[in-house]
């Protein structure tokens, strides 16, 4: 067998973790379980590779990005007749640049766009029109950012969720603008979703309601993969949403409080759903009320 270089195998492997991760992600493993680099001094034969690794195409990502880089690297050296000043940190480049190409190569034969966050064409229209509508310079290098995540986002390999980012998001925000924001509470969670409602209106106003469906709504909606083994083994058969939760005790503490003030069980619940929910109950409700009943105290 071939002995590879061990210190440009070295910088492969590192430099395609996210890549090796989402691999090992689409099959139902979150980390990637080799130790050591495959043919790096540690492992110059690659005889330490986890079988997984062969299996879920983590080590084919390596070969590939190797083939590549050693290539451009042969194909640099030859060209400028003299040896790169620093060959490794060259190496890095290359392997940054690789690995973005087949990303991109991936995202495009997903039916996705190869650039989902390039600020050109329609894009650049779009954040021309956040720019007019934000309140000030600070709203809308924020609004311009947002709609930047928004759509690396929805591209996003083996994204799991089909829910928006609302905490990591508010994190940024408290970055962008400075404010201080209490992270993960549902006032702040309701602020980050009335921005992107925001940004994703005035996309629809500049591009359409076509353009909105195609690169984003529908790419949140399609795009996910599977959760891993290991998250999935901690969860149970039907995770509640913790929004969902909240919603849920505020409405059963508004129904029991306009019980008490003397309202019916029919008119407790009316009130309390238009309250909390915004709509007219619907449905055969008496089990439910029978239920809630059930559960006053005093």
């Amino acid at each position: 067998m071939q002995v590879l270089d061990p210190e440009l195998a070295s910088v492969v492997w590192w430099g395609t973790h996210t890549l090796r991760v989402r691999a090992h992600a689409a099959r139902g493993a979150s980390l990637c379980p080799t130790r050591f680099a495959p043919y790096g001094h540690a492992d110059p034969l690659a005889q330490q590779v986890n079988l997984r690794c062969w299996e879920d195409g983590c080590m084919g990502i390596v070969h590939s990005i190797y083939a590549a880089t050693s290539d451009r690297l042969a194909r640099r050296a030859g060209s400028d007749r003299q040896a790169v000043a620093d060959r490794m940190r060259y190496a890095r480049t290359v392997v940054a640049s690789q690995v973005a190409e087949l990303d991109r190569g991936r995202r495009v034969a997903r039916g996705l766009p190869a650039r989902p966050t390039r600020n050109d064409g329609i894009a650049g229209r779009i954040n021309e029109a956040l720019d007019a509508a934000a309140a000030g310079p600070t709203e809308a290098r924020w609004l311009v950012q947002l709609f930047r995540m928004i759509r690396g986002y929805v591209c996003r390999d083996n994204r799991t969720s089909t829910t928006w980012p609302t905490d990591a998001w508010a994190a940024e925000k408290c970055r962008a603008d400075g404010g201080v924001r209490g992270l993960g509470t549902d006032a702040v969670r309701q602020e980050i979703l009335d921005d992107i409602h925001t940004v994703l209106s005035e996309a629809q106003r500049v591009a359409g309601r076509a353009w909105v469906n195609v690169s984003i709504l529908h790419p949140l909606m399609s795009v996910v993969g599977p959760l891993t083994d290991d998250f999935a083994q901690q969860l149970p058969s039907s995770d509640p949403d913790p929004a969902e939760q909240a919603l849920l005790r505020q409405f059963m503490t508004r129904h029991a409080a306009y019980r008490r003030r003397g309202q019916h069980p029919a008119g407790a619940f009316r009130t309390a759903s238009l309250e909390v929910f915004g709509q007219e109950p619907s449905g055969d409700l008496r089990d439910v009320i029978v239920d809630l009943e059930s559960g006053l105290v005093g």
